[in-house]
């Protein structure tokens, strides 16, 4: 409840369809106990390298046909992910009168006064003006959507579905190429090298969960272990198992690319290692080295029997944020 003694609040969630940014703003609904509505909107081009834009009367907002819902009724809530939707979030409180309390999660790369309420990622720049700002919120990575006990609800369907072992499990989360680099064939055998030997002196067996963007070639690799070896490989010719998948974890294994999966990993208290395909830069090495300092996760390569993770479950917290600011 966003308010008390009122009934539960509706929201509009406005995505581009980008799966990492609108699994962060179900996760803020979900925390909120919001009623919501998700809505897919393309913001113009000007509009996404400008969202202050939005702030002119009459701007226009989305590509094309004006879509129906932009009239109203406007909801309680209008909560977005991302700079290129930033400026439809601006765009829709100034056309709502300011009925709608805007939540919007990553650094838009303007003043979080634009916002009613703005949640970023400890990594990222702006927070280093965090005492500026009464509406900026940090978060620890990404803002997960997944409940640990709904997970682990579902142990015996995986343990079903992947048959019994056994031995130890290390669930393998493959990311892939992205906007930071391509990944070569050497960082490629290097990280399937290590992984297999990772397993292979516990006496454990891997499943592997690739990726969109995974290369065909890492691809190849881990599928030839699901033919040779008691490793399993998920081809993607049946339903996902993620995040399910987690319940039968003794360990996780997640690549260094995906700010997402690392996060999502580290709510089952169990022990998270990176694995890298090549060495991370700027922002996503200081994730990473954040996350290692609080102990959520380890470098694969520091792998030892004495770690024991601490669990990241945030959303509760950063809901009663939330609610402090705007009721405030």
């Amino acid at each position: 409840m966003i308010e008390k003694n009122q009934a539960v609040k509706t929201c509009w969630i406005v995505t581009d369809g980008t799966t990492g940014m609108l699994k962060q703003s179900i996760a803020v609904a979900k925390s909120l106990n919001l009623d919501a509505t998700i809505l897919n909107a393309n913001a113009t081009p000007i509009l996404r390298l400008f969202p202050i834009l939005a702030k002119i009367p009459t701007w226009r907002l989305t590509i094309g046909r004006s879509p129906d819902w932009i009239k109203g009724p406007y909801p309680d809530y209008i909560i977005s992910c991302g700079k290129r939707m930033a400026g439809l979030s601006i765009g829709l409180k100034r056309i709502s009168h300011g009925r709608s309390k805007t939540i919007h999660i990553q650094d838009p790369g303007i003043s979080p006064k634009n916002f009613d309420v703005l949640i970023v990622p400890s990594h990222d720049r702006i927070t280093k003006r965090a005492n500026e700002f009464s509406n900026l919120i940090i978060s620890t990575g990404s803002l997960s959507w997944l409940n640990k006990k709904q997970i682990m609800a579902s142990k015996t369907e995986m343990i079903e579905r992947f048959g019994a072992f056994d031995g130890p499990q290390i669930v393998v989360m493959l990311g892939g190429h992205n906007k930071r680099y391509r990944i070569s064939s050497d960082c490629l055998h290097n990280m399937a090298k290590q992984i297999i030997q990772f397993a292979s002196d516990k006496n454990a067996r891997l499943i592997i969960i690739p990726s969109r963007r995974t290369p065909k070639k890492a691809k190849k690799i881990f599928a030839e272990l699901d033919q040779k070896t008691s490793h399993i490989f998920w081809s993607g010719k049946q339903a996902n198992p993620y995040p399910d998948v987690f319940s039968i974890a003794d360990e996780i294994i997640v690549t260094s690319d995906s700010v997402n999966m690392v996060t999502e990993a580290c709510l089952l208290g169990k022990p998270v290692y990176i694995s890298t395909w090549g060495e991370e830069q700027g922002r996503i090495a200081a994730f990473h080295d954040m996350m290692n300092a609080k102990g959520y996760t380890k470098p694969l390569s520091q792998a030892d029997t004495q770690f024991k993770p601490k669990i990241l479950n945030q959303m509760p917290q950063i809901a009663k944020k939330i609610n402090k600011i705007i009721v405030s």
